[in-house]
Formats: C-alpha cells, structure tokens, sequence
C-alpha cells in the first residue's frame, strides 16, 4: 500500500510541477506578465547560499549544489579530517541513503576473508550500477562487481560529490544507480602537513603532502603508508578474518598556468596493496594448509589541457591511461608448491575532448567527444577481451528567471552491444529565494560484463564455484563426468544456455530544498527506479558429493527500487551544525509479485514441513536492503579554544539475507522474518585538539557500541580507538 501511494504521489508530483513551470514560462513570455521579483526578493539562480558548496560532477561544470535540479551531496575536506577516517568505505558509509554491500558471493564465505571487498550501495541499487570516479575519471578492477574502495586514499581529498540517480546521460554505463566522485586537493600554497595515526589491531597510518607555488606552476606530492594485523573472530577456523594487509599510495600533481586563459594539468597516480593469505583447501577430501599473498596495483595519469580562447567559449582536451592488476599465489605450506594462481590485468585508455558555450556556468552548453579502449585478461577467463567504445555527449542549461532547466544526452556505440543513446531532464524552480522544487528524469544502461558471462572460478578456501551464465553448462556437465554430481531432472534444469542481455532503467527524482532563516536548510527527495533485466549473482539449489556449491548469473526480469530521503543541517551558531537525515527504500522484483498475486509461489516451513501459499504482506522485496535507515552527525569547534569534537551515527534497519542461519522454506525470496538481519547503529565520536601553531592531536573511538556479527557481517571489527597527530607547516 506505502509502495502505491509513493509511486502515485510521485507521478502527481511530476505532472503538477511541470504543469506549474509551464504556466510559468507561458506566464514571463507574455508582454503584460508582472516580473517576481518586484517585490524585492531575489528568485534568480546567481545568489549564493548558505550551506551551499560548488560542485562539478552533475553538470561536468561548476555549479552551486542550489542551482542543481538533481539529488548531490557533498562531504568536505573538514568533514572528513574532523571524523579521523582513514578509509574512504568509513566515510561512505556513514552518509545517508548509502549501505556497505558485500557481493552475496563472499557474504557466503560465513566468517572467511571476503576476496571482493566492500561496495557501497545508493537507492537500493547494488554497488556494480554506482561508478567510483577519481577527479572525475573511472576508477577500474571491479572483483565481483565491486571496487575495493581501500585502494583510494584518504588524505588529500578535497571534498566527496555523491550524485544519486541515472547519469548515463553524462558518464556511461556503469552510473545507473549514480556517481561517487572523490575529488583531490589543487596546490594553492607553500605547505607541508603530515599525519600519524595508530589504532585498534595494530592499525598504522602514515601520509604526508608537500605543495609547492611557483609564479607559473603549481606542484603537489601526497604520499601514505597505511597497514594492519587484521583480526580474526572465530579460533576455530584457520586463518584469520581479515588477514594482515599493508597499503601504499603515492599521487603527484602539476598545474601550468600559460596565462590567464589557459593551463596545463597533469597527474599521476600509484596504489599498491600486499595482503597476506591463509587458509584450508579440501582437494580429495583431504585438508591441506595454504598460504600466500593478493597484490593489487593501481596505476593512472592523467592530462589535461584547459583554454579559453573567448568570454564565452572554452574547451578541454584530455587522455586518461589506467591500469589494474591483481595477482594470488598460494602455496601449501607443507612443502611450499604453487598451489594456484591467479591473475587478472585491467587497461583503460580514454581521450576525450569538450567544448563549453556560455558566458555564465548557468547558461553553458557542453559537448563532448570520446574514445573508451579497455582491454581485460584474466586466468579466471579464456583468453583476451576488448571492451572499445565511442561516444558523444551533449547537454545545454537554461535559466529563465526563477527557472533552471537542463537537457543533456549521450549515444555510445560498444562493440558489444547496440548503439544506445541515454536522454535526461532536469528542471529546479525557484518559488521564493528559500524554496526550490526540483525534478529530474532520465534513463541508463548497463552491458553485461566478462565476469557475469564468461566466469569460471573454484573456489577451493570453502568449496565453491562463481561461474558465468555462458559457462555454467560446462561446469555442470564435468561435475557429472567426475562422478560429483548425479545427471538428475534438478541438474539438467541449469544446463541451458542463459543468454543475459542487457540491463536498462529509468530513474525518477522529485525534491525540495527550503532555507529557513538562513541557518537551516531542509531537503526531501523521492526517488523511482525501474531496471528491467537487472543482473544478479544466485546461488544455486545444487551441492556438489564434496560440498562444492554454486554461484552464477542471471537477468531479474523486472525490479524498482522507491523511497524518500530526508534531511535537515542546522547551524546553530559558528562553532555547532547538527545534520539529519533518514532514508525510507522498498526495493522488489515485479515478476515475484505478478507471481504471487497469480498463486504460483509457496513456502514450506523447514521446521513443521507443511507448506502454503506466499502472499503479498510476506514478500519483503530484494535481499540486502533496509527499508529504513538514517544518520546523524553533530560537529562543534571553538576557535577560541582551539578544539573540536565530532559524533557520527548511522542506523541500519534489518535486512534480509538468503540463507541466514540455514534457513530455507524453498522459494529463493525473502518471505520470512527468520530471514533478516537485525537493525544495528554505528556510533562513532572523535575529539581534536590544537597544540600550539603547527601540531593538532585527535583521538577517537569508532563503534563506540560495539556492534558486531561475526558470521555474516565480518567486516565490522567492533570497537576501534584510534589517535592522530597532525602536522602542518
């Protein structure tokens, strides 16, 4: 019913608002129409507001978060040093609407190391439909649809632009859930700052930024080492849960003025990661003892050249080369013998070119020209693959009065799939100079990716294999040839090529910004995303005579994801600010309900065995999803005292997880209250301290509550102290 009436009220909302505009716009070209503002109050999109940070990453321009008709937030650099974080997955999580997702296929791993790392999930969507940009380039080496997000650094980022909703129609593919986009401090000034940090687990962290001002150049060097003895929560199991790992970042930056109408930029970038393996296999059903180690490496430069020949002309001409890899040997630890391997090396090379028309960032055309060449290898697949793609994008701003309207698109042409074209529609309407409504639609598009296609990894650390819907036909059939399986009706139902297509959607947005007495800022957004053909992993109902399991690929026919977000950021005074927010998600598979609504789906309780029909009350929607959750931080510093404190605290509701505690009744979708996680909050409070002119010391306490699930959520340690001292210069 709740799901109806947002859906409805939305659909009302749209018609309403662009009815008004229209009224609007026919009412300022008429000779006779009175002006708005001749009351004194100033409706335009030019007037600066509080709480209003200049943004680049939903317009691919500068912007006012105020004059942006679309759902962004950002988190500054002030925010980000207050909270102590040293790892951006701790950043993210603790802002509203995003949840730290873990593929399903190394949640199952039930208390091993999870090899595919930690996403962030926004509006429901999984972490694969949100792309990870640094200073707005891709960040590439997704492991399941993941990027490990401990690979970018924490420590000269300048501030953090979330853009939730489709963006295909500026960024691609892989945007349909939105954009996260890290962006990094420019050398403004002379200064060097370094940084200790040591906490729970024998957690080390140690960076430093020198920057450099000439009369025509500018240069920055940021470097950091950042390591841990991980941690282990169950003695019974051999190895720990998170290994020992150590991390190395190095990020170098030059900026060129020519003249006042031109410069050169030009960045490098460098991430290692070595982090220690250890654990049993089963081969034979023997068990053997295995170690070894994962290195990631992360590499990227970047130029850019910038002129502006005219007041109201301006282009950009850039290349940008990365390239990731990932390599694993293990080795039996009783006679040292290379056990596996694995590898995989990532290439992206992506020129681009832009043109801006316009006088004001409120007026500017863009268009845009490109090239994606991306070239992918792997032990886990067979052979090379290239992933090219050409493309071109447009989008033009107009504000008329109290009313910003931007119309943007991309056609992209893949070389494995059909040429798309992706359009959205952005209009804010300014009713008074404390009120906008907002509004946004548009549509994406995602291609099946190698690993969801060709994929075929067995795991031997707890006996499973994650295979591609291409391959699994032949994973089954030499499974049956090796006597592991019996050629039965229930195995023959998976040996049929599944062919997955591609994924597409439509996202929805209506909001409201409000001010009130310039110190409090109001914002609501309601969100509709419908994906057709969306792709998740599964797991099979299949279990090899050695207990191997399986995961694989396949296309849920129709999904929408819906909510409302809402927060309130009051300043009291110039030392406290208190920021809200809460976040309301149904996120549900069409066909299910179609299903039960037609009598087609039961349930069988695993404890009495009698078995019924599913109704529409049972069925809770997509697993891993909490339909509510919310955050709150509250920030104080006094100049006069020289000291701050900082609280941050995030709340999950339950969500479901197949497979909790062995539960199965049967029909592979989240029915039961035996199938959820608990609701938890992450409280975490850090206080600072100036010594004198150059030193400033922190120290905090993440988990203050001590939240932990230690089968299903390992990622979460627990209560972590941990002090900084910082240096500046």
């Amino acid at each position: 019913m709740t799901s109806s009436f947002l859906r409805i009220s939305m659909r009302i909302g749209f018609i309403v608002f662009f009815f008004i505009i229209f009224l609007q716009l026919k009412a300022q070209q008429s000779p006779v129409a009175t002006p708005m503002h001749t009351t004194g109050e100033d409706t335009s999109f030019n007037t600066n507001k509080v709480l209003d940070e200049v943004v680049i990453t939903a317009t691919r321009t500068e912007n006012r978060v105020s004059n942006i008709p679309l759902p962004i937030h950002v988190i500054n650099a002030g925010s980000i040093q207050q909270s102590g974080a040293q790892r951006l997955i701790d950043v993210l999580q603790m802002q509203t609407g995003l949840m730290i997702a873990s593929n399903p296929l190394g949640t199952a791993l039930k208390g091993y190391p999870n090899p595919f790392g930690d996403g962030i999930q926004m509006q429901g969507l999984d972490p694969a439909y949100t792309l990870i940009l640094i200073d707005g380039e891709p960040v590439t080496g997704r492991n399941a649809g993941i990027i490990n997000l401990d690979r970018i650094a924490v420590g000269n980022i300048k501030q953090i632009e979330i853009l939730k909703g489709p963006a295909t129609s500026l960024y691609g593919s892989d945007a349909l859930a939105g954009v996260i986009n890290i962006i990094s401090a420019d050398p403004r000034k002379n200064d060097f700052s370094f940084q200790t940090h040591y906490s729970t687990n024998n957690t080390l962290g140690l960076s430093g930024t020198a920057n450099l001002k000439a009369k025509k150049a500018a240069y920055q060097l940021f470097a950091k080492r950042y390591s841990s003895d991980g941690y282990d929560f169950d003695k019974d199991l051999y190895g720990q849960t998170v290994d020992p790992f150590t991390n190395y970042s190095v990020n170098g930056k030059m900026i060129y003025d020519f003249n006042e109408r031109s410069n050169l930029l030009t960045s490098l970038r460098y991430n290692s990661s070595n982090q220690k393996n250890a654990y049993l296999i089963y081969p034979d059903d023997q068990v053997v003892a295995v170690g070894g180690h994962t290195i990631e490496e992360d590499k990227s430069a970047f130029i850019r050249y910038k002129n502006h020949p005219g007041d109201a002309l301006s282009y950009i001409a850039q290349v940008y080369a990365t390239n990731y890899s990932n390599n694993a040997n293990v080795y039996i630890e009783k006679d040292g013998s290379l056990f596996d391997h694995i590898g995989l090396s990532q290439t992206l090379i992506k020129p681009e070119f832009q043109i801006n028309l316009g006088r004001d960032p409120l007026s500017l055309g863009i268009l845009g020209v490109g090239y994606n060449w991306e070239k992918i290898s792997s032990t886990r697949y067979n052979g090379d693959h290239q992933l090219n793609a050409f493309y071109i994008l447009g989008q033009k701003q107009w504000v008329i009065n109290s009313t910003n309207i931007i119309v943007g698109g991309r056609y992209e042409k893949n070389v494995l799939y059909k040429a798309q074209f992706n359009p959205k529609l952005s209009v804010a309407h300014k009713f008074t100079p404390d009120f906008i409504l907002k509004a946004s639609i548009g549509t994406g598009f995602k291609t099946p990716d190698f690993r969801q296609q060709f994929l075929s990894f067995d795991n031997t650390m707890v006996n499973y294999f994650i295979v591609g819907a291409k391959e699994l036909t032949n994973v089954l059939q030499e499974q049956i040839r090796r006597g592991l399986l019996d050629d039965n009706e229930e195995v023959r139902a998976f040996m049929v090529t599944n062919e997955l297509i591609p994924e597409k959607s439509i996202g929805m947005n209506l909001g409201l910004d409000y001010t009130l007495k310039q110190n409090t800022v109001f914002k609501l957004n309601l969100f509709r995303n419908d994906i057709t053909h969306l792709i998740e992993s599964y797991s099979l109902p299949l279990v090899t005579k050695n207990g191997t399991g399986f995961f694989s690929y396949k296309n849920v026919n129709k999904v929408f994801t819906e909510g409302a977000e809402f927060s309130i950021n009051h300043r009291f005074n110039r030392f406290f600010t208190i920021n809200g927010a809460y976040q309301y998600l149904i996120a549900k598979d069409k066909e299910i309900i179609n299903q039960i609504k037609n009598g087609e789906i039961y349930k069988r309780d695993p404890s009495t065995n009698v078995s019924s029909p599913v109704r529409l009350s049972d069925y809770h929607g997509l697993f891993n999803r909490s339909k509510h959750s919310g955050n709150l931080s509250i920030r104080y510093f006094n100049d006069r005292l020289k000291g701050g404190a900082m609280v941050l605290a995030k709340y999950r509701g339950r969500f479901g997880y197949f497979g909790l505690n062995g539960f199965n009744d049967g029909n592979n979708i989240l029915d039961d209250d035996r199938e959820f996680i608990k609701e938890f909050t992450l409280l975490n409070i850090s206080v600072n301290k100036n010594l004198g002119k150059y030193f400033d010391l922190q120290a905090g306490i993440e988990n203050l509550l001590n939240y932990t699930n230690k089968v299903y959520m390992p990622n979460i340690f627990g209560r972590v102290y941990f002090i900084n001292l910082n240096f500046k210069l």
